[in-house]
């Protein structure tokens, strides 16, 4: 049962409704723009500040053979001469025989460049430390020593709290402070490391400090014909279970049901399917022997005229259908039609009209000269789509 509204609520409620509404429009159009925050790990995904969109596009650009790398470890190609593996600041943690397979792609002659503590626990004889002072500036590190890592990168700008701690004597600090290194490089195997202390120099803003550009693409090197693989694996990007299903038999296997589901289907279609008689259709044979038959007749009557009458009446009609004009009209007439609507002026049309009104009266054509006649008359219908 309704209960009935007093006047004044109801002119309360309208009001308190409309200006709920307008309050919402107001909010809707003039709130300020929510930015996504920013990546908290160089993805190659992300184009915010601390992300790694711009490092991965610029490889792309220059000639790289990039791509991004989901899989895990044990995907790692066979053949790594000319390959290099980035581990961007990797986040997930991996086991101890994924970390077995990334020293075999190093020791095999693979290079690696590793950034942060994450990148630095995947390599072989890797050891790092806190520095002792907590900072997350940005600073600025000048070049150690010559070589190929330092070529065109006098000063670079990182900010980490992590230094590496050289256990060897081929590990050589190419930059780096008097509380540790932090860009590092050397041999393991057949392969090579090179570790930076932050992920910094190759993100979105930091590849636009100092050397950091330089100093990517001389850790990156200059493969002629190899790989670079940028890990998103250790990004959390890894394989669905879609992904997983076509590693396995399960593909096979569906496409065997669906053989065998479409052979039941076909099979008891045709079994229970409604039973029509079969119906044959005529020889083609038969227009065309009629046609030649007819031929014939014309040809031993010697009645070329008779074609030509059959020919030109039927053009004459449906020519007479498509200006409009009744059947009584003249000949000139009928040009004049044809030559204003129509748009011909070909003296050779009205000739060949001409010939064969005169030839239907006087039936004095010889078959080569009905027959050429026949051809005018077919070729003017089809250019005027008569049929």
């Amino acid at each position: 049962m309704p209960f009935p509204v007093d006047p004044g609520d109801r002119r309360v409620l309208i009001a308190a409704g409309s200006l709920f509404a307008l309050i919402t429009v107001v909010a809707l159009v003039f709130s300020p723009s929510v930015e996504p925050p920013s990546a908290v790990f160089p993805s190659t995904y992300s184009a915010a500040r601390d992300g790694a969109k711009a490092a991965y596009l610029l490889l792309t650009d220059l000639g790289y053979n990039v791509e991004r790398w989901e899989h895990p470890p044990a995907a790692l190609p066979e053949e790594v001469a000319g390959t290099v593996l980035i581990l961007a600041d990797p986040v997930i943690a991996a086991s101890a025989e994924e970390k077995w397979q990334i020293r075999r792609f190093i020791t095999k002659g693979g290079k690696v460049l590793a950034t942060g503590p994450g990148g630095a626990a995947l390599l072989p004889e890797s050891e790092i430390k806190g520095k002792g002072r907590i900072s997350f500036e940005p600073q600025r590190f000048a070049a150690l020593l010559p070589g190929s890592i330092t070529r065109r990168a006098p000063e670079i700008e990182l900010d980490s709290f992590f230094r590496w701690k050289p256990r060897q004597p081929h590990h050589l600090t190419f930059y780096g402070d008097r509380e540790g290194a932090t860009v590092v490089s050397y041999h393991a195997g057949a392969g090579v490391v090179v570790w930076w202390a932050s992920p910094g120099p190759l993100t979105n803003y930091g590849l636009t400090q100092a050397s950091n550009l330089a100093l990517f693409l001389n850790s990156v090197g200059f493969p002629e014909r190899g790989r670079v693989l940028w890990d998103e694996y250790y990004h959390g990007q890894r394989p669905g279970f879609v992904a997983y299903l076509r590693r396995t038999p399960t593909p096979w296997m569906l496409l065997q049901f669906s053989v065998l589901a479409l052979a039941v289907l076909m099979t008891y279609g045709r079994r229970s399917g409604p039973v029509r008689e079969f119906v044959t259709s005529g020889s083609r044979l038969s227009p065309l022997e009629f046609i030649e038959t007819l031929g014939d007749l014309y040809h031993r009557k010697g009645a070329a005229s008779s074609a030509l009458e059959i020919a030109y009446h039927r053009f004459r009609f449906l020519l007479l259908r498509r200006l409009g004009l009744p059947s009584t009209v003249t000949l000139d007439e009928l040009q004049r039609s044809v030559r204003d609507r129509l748009g011909c002026r070909e003296p050779e049309f009205f000739r060949m009209v001409q010939q064969c009104d005169r030839g239907l009266k006087l039936k004095h054509l010889s078959e080569p000269q009905t027959l050429r006649l026949v051809q005018e008359l077919h070729r003017y219908g089809r250019r005027w789509s008569l049929a």
